[in-house]
């Protein structure tokens, strides 16, 4: 597979813009764009990857799934249904039974079935509250538990995740530093680690994770931001303080490249991409900060590895970036414009 639609999700302009990336010739090319007349919080996209969910910011909080046309990835909207809250965050279990969400203003996470097609059950929704802030919620690989971030409370925690009914039953929960803030959390390939951005100390932390218990202990921690871009550390933002200095950390997107060998940060205060390499025997080095679109909070890496995206919030725009496979450096091929306020990016192959 050469050929993929990239997602874009963007708040400001309520729309989610296709664009379609050849990864044999390097190229991006925009597509159609769906107009859906609320501001587009987030994305998730089906394992099977036909259904794209999509939460917006409806008067009351909406779902909505759309099927994505495997010739040029147009969107035709489908089913509609409530959440419990406006979501930060979305994604699908890797079995494609259950689909989670975080909510960064109601404190919570959520869990709902889906049928065999993809088609939400909103009757079987089911909440728990993690902690402060609420902003992302992840499934093991092996689809057995869940783990959400509370960036407000500085915790991990994490559920046994029944995908059936759907229920989270509390198995756990680690601190990190305080004002750290997680934000973002990624799965190594194999499963065995979790990743974690910290949104206010910048820092990525490696947990080892019992694939039994589904218990973190944590390895290492190292900053994601070179001290070369002067940046002090951040503080929650919910408007219950004065806003931040300009040049507070402001972590937002984790990725981590395929093979298991890089992971990328965004940072939005300086408008970069942290490349981080992860060595053999799992240790985590800073290797290069790369600058990118104006305050990037949505970044993804395409199935095969080859390519990365970054889209710019405060730019409009999206960057695609080639991956060096030996050494993870992003060399820049092209930038294109999108609608206003892009923040999330999901991709699906192309015929």
């Amino acid at each position: 597979m050469t050929r993929f639609a990239v997602h874009v999700a963007c708040a400001d302009g309520q729309s989610i813009d296709t664009f379609q990336l050849d990864t044999g010739a390097g190229t991006l090319t925009a597509g159609p764009s769906l107009t859906l007349g609320s501001k587009v919080q987030c994305l998730a996209m089906h394992p099977e990857d036909r259904i794209l969910y999509a939460a917006l910011a409806t008067s009351s909080p909406t779902v909505r799934a759309l099927t994505v046309d495997g010739q040029d990835g147009s969107l035709t909207p489908g089913q509609d249904a409530d959440l419990p809250a406006g979501m930060a965050y979305l994604s699908v279990s890797p079995a494609g039974s259950v689909l989670l969400g975080a909510s960064y203003n109601d404190h919570l996470v959520s869990v709902m079935a889906l049928d065999a097609d993809g088609g939400m059950l909103p009757d079987t929704t089911f909440t728990e509250a993690p902690g402060e802030h609420a902003h992302a919620v992840v499934t093991s690989p092996d689809g057995r538990f869940a783990y959400a971030t509370a960036l407000g409370d500085d915790l991990i925690v994490w559920w046994a995740l029944d995908p059936v009914t759907p229920a989270l039953t509390n198995r756990g929960q680690i601190a990190t530093p305080t004002g750290s803030g997680p934000r973002h959390l990624r799965f190594s390939p194999a499963g065995d680690t979790l990743y974690a951005l910290h949104e206010m100390s910048g820092d990525i932390a490696a947990y080892a994770c019992d694939l039994e218990t589904g218990a973190l202990t944590e390895q290492q921690r190292i900053s994601s931001v070179s001290p070369g871009l002067n940046l002090v550390p951040g503080r929650v933002r919910d408007g219950s303080g004065p806003e931040p200095a300009a040049n507070a950390i402001w972590c937002a997107e984790l990725q981590v490249s395929p093979d298991g060998r890089f992971l990328y940060s965004t940072e939005r205060s300086s408008s970069t991409i942290a490349v981080v390499a992860v060595a053999a025997d799992g240790t985590l080095t800073l290797v290069d900060t790369v600058p990118t679109q104006a305050q990037p909070r949505g970044m993804n890496i395409d199935p095969t590895g080859g390519f990365l995206l970054a889209c710019g919030e405060a730019s409009g725009g999206l960057t695609l970036y080639a991956i060096d496979p030996e050494s993870g450096a992003l060399r820049e091929r092209e930038s294109l414009d999108s609608s206003a306020g892009p923040r999330w990016i999901e991709f699906s192959p192309l015929t």
